[in-house]
């Protein structure tokens, strides 16, 4: 429309809009849109992936449903009955109208149909809107009643319609929350499809489900508040709106969610050793000094960086671990700017200052910006002798190095070998070869970091062999879910998942796309596993909104979740 068109359309107190001749002039229209021949919508739509009328001009008419802002209004037409095959609803895109028109207004609109996104899912729109009429006032706005899960023809099937769900929907995802964007489903949290399927054929049908039981919710802006994946609500209603990329429901009004109660975590029993890993997410410190951001993986500002080891220092002060072990540690050496300092700086303020980390024999664990590391309480344990790291093509520019030590409880005498860990991960995958993507549910790099736990396993099996233990632990975000290859391999050399074997199943410590799964874990030899008491995965991170306030210190300070294990050394092992 040209600017005499658009001002004309902010005047809808009007009831026809008048057409402007070139020179600006309005000129009357020649007959009423209202009393004209329409094409009915689901007809424009179709029942197929695209309307068969795209780049024709069609005149239609409906109940304006949704206003959004600045882009245009979605109308649909409940003169005929919705057939479960086709759309009765469009958006037209129209900024002007959007600033004008009224929900509850049956307006009638001449202009070309298109199909609008980036895309494969396309959205069904009237564009270059030439002329349109108010035809009625206040009338009822439609809504069908509808459930999950729904494919993707069904949701073809309801492209813009105004709609309710009156079961329980369980929040999946809240990666996006602080942008009042999160996943809901109609089955409860979601699981990764390789977290509880083998790979291969089991995944993909999990996959399928878990796309068809979940859809992406939008709440409007004065709605938006912090909450944990596991909350409910019970029947919503909202649009099937369109973002450009793809479908989402646009909820009206800000419904109540019922939240899950959060995690507990106990302290460990007297004289327990409490052994923890923890993916930082990218615990980078800058220059050590304030300055130096933003640093290249993690915080942008120091003030970021400050809010970030605030949540960690409240994490550990809750968790009294006796031995950590970290990922995502930047790779800066030992000295008194590096960020394994400030960690240790961090765990001195938690309550006990005899803090101390393992340095091994380089000024650096392998050639990644990002690291593994060992930090322990010295009253509680020794290390005894020096640290080890593995080097070989495994993790060459791949996983990152372990570094492990041989640890002695001081209160037993039971000596253990640990090894904090990180294999590759998921990403940046290469185009082609056996490290590509193999559609299995595994993604790329899944040989890498089966070769890593093999050469891993024999490398501290020879070393605890040399230094007289078969209690072996191997710590550390794997990179694989449960039911992967990697996992497997571990399982197959008799290393026990403590977690699993005390606190049982389903167990998560990160979530993607909506899922959750296990990234972490602590693996033990059958000779160390049986002194395991307690075992679990303490949620506080990875089902949390980003960028958001919430209402303990220490949530949210990475996106993976801490495992502890808690040990009782002085007794004899239940499996001796």
């Amino acid at each position: 429309m040209n600017s005499c068109c658009n001002s004309g359309a902010a005047l809808l107190g009007l009831l026809l809009l008048a057409a402007c001749t070139e020179s600006g002039a309005p000129t009357p229209l020649s007959a009423s849109l209202c009393q004209a021949d329409t094409t009915p919508i689901n007809l424009i739509q179709g029942d197929g992936w695209y309307s068969l009328l795209q780049e024709t001009t069609v005149t239609t008419r409906g109940t304006v449903t949704h206003i959004s802002e600045s882009h245009g209004v979605y109308i649909e037409d409940n003169a005929q009955a919705w057939d479960g095959k086709r759309s009765r609803a469009l958006f037209i895109a129209d900024e002007s109208l959007s600033l004008s028109a009224l929900p509850g207004q049956v307006m009638a609109v001449n202009g070309q149909v298109a199909e609008r996104g980036t895309s494969r899912d396309k959205q069904t729109s009237i564009i270059e809107v030439g002329n349109f009429e108010i035809c009625a006032d206040q009338s009822s706005l439609p809504q069908t009643r509808i459930a999950l899960p729904l494919n993707s023809k069904s949701r073809e099937a309801l492209e813009s319609m105004r709609v309710s769900l009156e079961q329980t929907l369980t929040v999946t995802d809240v990666y996006k929350l602080s942008s009042g964007e999160f996943t809901l489903s109609g089955s409860g949290v979601l699981r990764i499809p390789t977290e509880v399927k083998p790979p291969g054929k089991a995944a993909a049908e999990q996959e399928r489900k878990n796309r068809n039981h979940s859809i992406v919710a939008r709440l409007p802006k004065t709605g938006v508040s912090a909450m944990p994946v596991g909350s409910q609500f019970d029947d919503l209603s909202g649009l099937l709106g369109h973002n450009g990329r793809g479908q989402q429901l646009w909820l009206e009004g800000a419904p109540r969610a019922n939240m899950p109660e959060p995690d507990t975590l106990k302290p460990a029993a007297a004289g327990y050793v409490r052994i923890v890993s923890s993916n930082l997410l990218n615990f980078f410190n800058g220059d050590g000094s304030g300055g130096g951001f933003p640093t290249d993986r993690g915080a942008k500002t120091y003030q970021e960086f400050l809010a970030r080891a605030a949540r960690t220092r409240a994490a550990i002060t809750r968790i009294q671990p006796h031995l950590l072990a970290v990922q995502e540690l930047e790779n800066d050496g030992f000295g008194p700017r590096s960020a394994v300092q400030t960690l240790l700086d961090l765990l001195n303020q938690s309550g006990n200052t005899d803090w101390a980390f393992i340095r091994p024999g380089s000024d650096r664990i392998g050639t990644d910006v990002i690291t593994v590391g060992l930090l322990y309480r010295q009253q509680v344990l020794e290390a005894v002798g020096k640290a080890h790291m593995l080097q070989s093509p495994e993790f060459d520019g791949l996983s990152r190095q372990p570094l492990a030590q041989l640890f002695r409880d001081r209160r037993s005498g039971v000596e253990f070998l640990a090894a904090a860990n990180h294999l590759k991960s998921k990403g940046s995958c290469p185009d082609s070869g056996h490290n590509a993507d193999q559609d299995d549910g595994q993604g790329c790099w899944n040989p890498a970091r089966v070769a890593a736990v093999a050469t891993q396993i024999e490398w501290l099996e020879n070393l605890g062999e040399t230094l007289g233990t078969t209690n072996i632990m191997i710590l550390g975000d794997m990179n694989a879910y449960r039911m992967e290859d990697p996992v497997a391999s571990f399982k197959a050399a008799s290393y026990i998942d403590l977690v699993e074997q005390i606190s049982g199943l389903p167990q998560h410590s990160f979530l993607y796309r909506g899922q959750t799964g296990t990234l972490d874990y602590l693996f033990a030899s059958p000779a160390v596993a049986g002194y395991a008491r307690a075992a679990q995965i303490w949620h506080i991170n990875a089902t949390l909104a980003r960028n958001m306030d919430h209402p303990q210190p220490w949530l949210r300070a990475s996106d993976h979740d801490p495992v502890i294990v808690d040990f009782d050394f002085s007794q004899p092992s239940t499996l001796d």
